[in-house]
């Protein structure tokens, strides 16, 4: 069955009204008409069967059949600390971690990322990047939209991380496989990857110093977006849902 998201502040009564940007994928794209049922998902973990009506005027909403609460999520709570990629690289990672599981995501500013324009170009950018995340929400079946946060600075994201902290770096002996013993699952999982260039020295004794455990992946180095690929999998794996 086609599936849409719709936020759940639009979703009250027993109609949903379409946006022009809804209704053309559901008319031209989808090609449905009324009576096709669509399944729409609010990112909150509802999903409703609906059915495509029309009003008098002509114009299309959803009719609401049926309202649900699957259980499709991942028990994990996981959030993705991501140092800035280049290019689709970030967009790839924010689909791609949306797909594993992930709850959250926050964008982060290191010592050797690329720095991004600052004010309404940010604000846009952050916009697009919750589009993929609902759009990869959608593709994988997930209720939940990872929320995408502000771009934050490495030490205020220190600061403010909870849970338990696990921080990705090439330089660390320990294999992720011994330091994931010490893992709380119940409590929640940080984890933090780095841009391109990795993290600086001093940035990963900060971490330490907030109660990150720095784990390596082995002996090769791997492009920051397939680190994160790995980590999410394997901890998804291990904690999680997936396999």
């Amino acid at each position: 069955m086609p599936r849409v998201y719709i936020p759940p502040e639009r979703i009250a009564g027993e109609q949903i009204a379409l946006q022009s940007r809804e209704a053309r994928y559901i008319l031209a794209v989808l090609r449905l008409g009324p009576g096709d049922e669509v399944t729409v998902f609010d990112g909150a973990g509802n999903e409703y069967r609906t059915e495509l009506a029309e009003d008098d005027e002509g114009g299309m909403y959803l009719a609401i059949q049926e309202e649900s609460r699957p259980e499709r999520e991942s028990p994990l709570q996981i959030t993705l600390g991501q140092a800035l990629l280049k290019g689709e690289r970030m967009k790839f990672v924010i689909q791609k971690a949306t797909e594993l599981g992930t709850a959250r995501i926050i964008p982060l500013v290191t010592s050797r990322t690329i720095p991004l324009v600052e004010g309404e170009r940010e604000s846009l950018r952050i916009e697009r990047w919750q589009r993929i995340a609902q759009e990869a929400a959608k593709q994988s079946g997930r209720t939940m939209v990872p929320r995408i946060e502000a771009i934050h600075e490495l030490a205020d994201f220190l600061a403010q991380s909870a849970g338990t902290r696990v921080m990705l770096w090439e330089g660390e002996p320990a294999p992720l496989r011994e330091v994931v013993k010490k893992i709380d699952s119940q409590a929640g999982i940080t984890l933090l990857i780095g841009p391109e260039g990795g993290f600086s020295e001093a940035e990963v004794t900060a971490a330490q110093a907030q109660g990150f455990l720095v784990a390596g992946l082995g002996q090769r180095v791997l492009r920051a977006e397939t680190a994160t690929l790995s980590v999410l999998t394997i901890i998804q794996h291990l904690f999680g849902d997936l396999g």
